[in-house]
C-alpha cells in the first residue's frame, strides 16, 4: 500500500478529528500526527498546514496560526548569530557555543538540534574557506586556521577542545597568530 503524502495526511486528520475552524490547537494536533507518521522530520510549518487547508476551502484562523512557531524555529533562533568568524577569538567562542548546544541536544536525544549544530559548523567551515581564498596573506592564514578548526570539530567533536589547546600551544600557531609584545 502506498504511503500517504503529508498533504493527504493533513486532510485526513482534519476529517478524522472533525475539526471545523482551524486554530493553533488544531495545527498542533495535525503536527503531532505528522510526527507520529513520518518521524521528527515530519512536522510541517504551521503556515504550510494552513495553506493545505485553505486550498481545500476549509476555515482557518490566520491570526493564531501566524503567531505559532514552526517546527525548526527554536533551532533557527538558537543558531541565528552563529558562526562568527571575524577573528580567531570569535571563531573559537562560536565553536564552543555550537559544541555546547550540540552536547545538550545529544543528551536530550534531539536529532534535529544535533543536525542544526552540525549544519552551523559546516557553514562556518565553508565561509572560512571562501574568505581564505579571497583574502590577503594575514586574513588568509587566519581564515584557513578557522576552517581547520571547524573541520576538526566536524570530524570528531569529542577531541576538539583538547586538540585546539594543543594546536594553540604549537610554535607554528604562536608564530602566525600571537602578537609579540614590542617592549620585549
Amino acid at each position: 500500500m502506498k504511503r500517504k503524502s503529508k498533504r493527504e495526511l493533513v486532510l485526513d486528520i482534519y476529517d478524522r478529528e472533525a475539526m471545523g475552524e482551524v486554530t493553533a490547537r488544531e495545527i498542533a494536533i495535525i503536527n503531532r500526527a505528522l510526527v507520529e507518521e513520518f518521524g521528527p522530520g515530519g512536522a510541517m510549518d504551521p503556515g504550510e498546514i494552513a495553506r493545505v487547508l485553505v486550498d481545500e476551502e476549509l476555515p482557518v484562523r490566520y491570526e493564531q496560526i501566524f503567531r505559532m512557531a514552526g517546527p525548526t524555529e527554536k533551532y533557527e533562533n538558537l543558531f541565528q548569530y552563529l558562526p562568527r568568524l571575524e577573528t580567531l577569538a570569535q571563531a573559537e567562542a562560536s565553536l564552543r557555543e555550537i559544541d555546547a548546544l550540540y552536547r545538550k541536544f545529544q543528551r536530550l536525544g534531539d536529532q534535529t538540534g544535533i543536525r542544526f549544530a552540525r549544519r552551523t559548523a559546516l557553514i562556518g567551515k565553508r565561509e572560512a574557506e571562501r574568505t581564505a581564498q579571497k583574502s590577503g596573506k594575514d586574513c588568509h592564514d587566519e581564515q584557513a586556521e578557522i576552517a581547520q578548526w571547524f573541520t576538526v570539530w566536524l570530524q570528531n567533536p569529542d577531541v576538539f577542545a583538547h586538540w585546539l589547546q594543543i594546536r594553540q600551544a604549537t610554535q607554528d600557531y604562536r608564530s602566525k597568530f600571537t602578537k609579540s609584545d614590542p617592549g620585549t
